[in-house]
C-alpha cells in the first residue's frame, strides 16, 4: 500500500517578511508524498516572487495567483479547491507558520 497523498496549502497576501521560512518549513517535513499549494491572493510585496522561485526549485510546489482579491473565507475556499483530487488529507499552513 502507497503512502497517501498530503495537501499542504498556504494562501497568502504580502507576506513577504515570513514566507521564505514558512515554505521551507514545510519542505523539510519528513512525509515524502505531498503537494504544496501557495495561493496568491494579489500581493503586492516580494510574495508572490518567493512563492514562484520556490515553485521552481521543487515540483511538489505550485503556485496560485488569484485573479482577484479575495476576503479570507473565499480565498480559503477557493485555496482548498486546488487540491489533488487524489489527496487523503489538507492541511492548511499559515505564511508566518514554521
Amino acid at each position: 500500500m502507497s503512502e497517501p497523498l498530503v495537501s499542504v496549502v498556504t494562501p497568502f497576501h504580502n507576506t513577504s517578511e515570513y514566507l521564505g521560512e514558512c515554505i521551507e518549513s514545510v519542505l523539510r517535513q519528513t512525509w515524502r508524498r505531498f503537494e504544496y499549494i501557495l495561493v496568491n491572493n494579489c500581493s503586492t510585496d516580494d510574495s508572490a516572487k518567493i512563492a514562484c522561485s520556490w515553485a521552481a526549485r521543487d515540483p511538489r510546489v505550485r503556485v496560485v495567483d488569484q485573479p482577484s482579491f479575495l476576503g479570507q473565507i473565499a480565498n480559503y475556499n477557493s485555496a482548498l479547491a486546488q487540491i489533488s483530487s487524489e489527496s487523503e488529507y489538507v492541511k492548511i499552513v499559515q505564511a508566518d507558520d514554521t
